[in-house]
């Protein structure tokens, strides 16, 4: 039986024909278990509480899924979220620049800028994002707002009476095969009710449920999908669990497998006994003698293979030896030495149409229009005129508006607990892209003009 060659994770067994792929989908199954922590239980986030180390395993492998998503974060960004003022005047209504200094100098003392751009990144990939505020020590304002990991972090299971998640922890050590999450790396942290922080906060304040120590606390922001308590699931997670990645995944290792079978080989080098013979004749050398033949053998096999291989030798000639037979009324020619050139198995367009359906494939399941990331493979790829791109673009940047509405949450939480002004509203602009007779630069930025909540 030949061997079997293990390619990228996928088997192959040359006998047979057959290439073999590990089914990953388990991954994502409910897990039937809890995880201690001390005396706090957490709720694992996949089978085996790795799914979030799982998935970006498997998004850092693919080209066109690692793309998606992070054309997915940017376009969730924007240009950042910016603090603004709205303005009533009688029945129109405006936006300005913030100028509290309050406002501002949080804004960057927390790095808002960065903390937006975790966020996005996390709700992307995840639909899970865990922002922490931190009180100051009179617990009359926030101070600090900070994005924790979502691969770090796990809900513990909710409160039997009020159904609410209470802790978070965080630590880098969930699936560690070594090392185990424990109370001594991880931090256990408060979350306050998703549906009402600020109530929540200001009760706990006023009955002195919390500490100075513990002055810090997870709110819950999600994109809710059906059927999921703890941890949501992004729609896109449906290319792992149907197939679609992994066979995207083998025809890239099986176009691989066939240039490394077809393209590696290039010659076959046919040499009689007696081109051997002559050598030994010519160089005396002893044939009862093992070692000095097998020796004699490697040295003409590598000069073969230096002047195959060198490309200063394109085009010359080898010297060979021949004899000539007699056989009946002709002779036979006898050549010592016949190199034959292997032809090349590979058109450059294996699997080509399937490459394209399983990257549209994919793409469509992230919701994104390829052609505003890259052209898309295939042969007949189309072309968009700039109207079409940027009637994409704006559809596109449109579809955020959900996704936006749960990240700016914390912030007008914040708004709120800090007590800013009233008038003070967050928004996430985007650049509209234009036809070069309205604007020469092809763009200018678009600011809503009523962003209130």
């Amino acid at each position: 039986m030949n061997d079997i060659m293990d390619i990228g994770g996928i088997s192959v067994f040359p006998e047979y024909q057959a290439l073999f792929a590990p089914d990953s989908s388990d991954a994502f199954e409910v897990p039937q278990s809890t995880v201690h922590v001390g005396n706090t239980l957490f709720v694992p986030w996949g089978c085996d509480n790795d799914l979030p180390e799982h998935v970006m395993r498997k998004i850092s492998k693919s080209e066109v899924v690692a793309a998606n998503l992070d054309h997915n974060v940017k376009l969730a960004y924007g240009q950042g979220p910016k603090p603004m003022i709205k303005v009533v005047e009688g029945k129109d209504s405006y936006l300005k620049e913030c100028t509290d200094e309050r406002v501002l100098n949080f804004c960057e003392d927390n790095d808002i800028s960065g903390y937006f751009l975790e966020q996005c990144t996390d709700m992307c990939a995840f639909y899970n994002t865990f922002p922490e505020i931190i009180l100051t020590r009179d617990m009359q304002s926030v101070y600090s707002l900070r994005h924790k990991e979502a691969t770090f972090s796990r809900w513990a299971i909710s409160d039997r009476t009020t159904g609410n998640i209470i802790k978070h922890g965080y630590s880098p050590y969930w699936s560690g095969d070594t090392k185990h999450a424990n109370p001594d790396n991880t931090i256990i942290t408060n979350v306050l009710d998703r549906y009402n922080p600020y109530a929540d906060l200001t009760n706990r304040i006023q009955n002195r449920n919390v500490r100075i120590g513990d002055a810090r606390f997870i709110i819950p922001i999600n994109f809710p999908t059906p059927g999921k308590t703890y941890y949501q699931e992004p729609p896109f997670w449906s290319i792992f669990k149907s197939g679609s990645y992994d066979y995207s995944q083998m025809l890239w290792e099986f176009k691989k497998l066939l240039m490394k079978q077809g393209i590696a080989i290039r010659y076959i080098i046919y040499i009689s006994n007696k081109y051997w013979d002559e050598i030994f004749k010519s160089e005396k050398i002893d044939t009862t003698n093992p070692e000095k033949v097998i020796a004699r053998k490697e040295l003409e096999k590598q000069r073969f293979r230096d002047f195959l291989g060198s490309d200063k030798n394109a085009g010359k000639g080898i010297m060979a030896l021949k004899t000539l037979t007699p056989s009946g009324n002709s002779v036979v020619e006898e050549k010592y030495i016949t190199i034959e050139q292997i032809p090349a198995s590979l058109k450059g367009g294996e699997f080509l149409e399937d490459s394209s359906e399983v990257s549209n494939l994919m793409s469509y399941a992230m919701g994104v229009f390829t052609q505003l990331v890259a052209t898309p493979p295939g042969k007949n790829t189309g072309s968009l005129s700039g109207s079409d791109v940027r009637e994409k673009y704006m559809i596109k940047s449109a579809m955020m508006a959900p996704l936006r509405d749960r990240l700016l949450k914390p912030l007008y939480f914040v708004k709120r607990f800090n007590k800013w002004p009233n008038e003070l509203v967050w928004t996430v602009p985007d650049y509209e892209f234009t036809t070069l007779d309205v604007n020469k630069s092809g763009k200018q930025l678009n600011t809503p003009t009523d962003a209130s909540k």
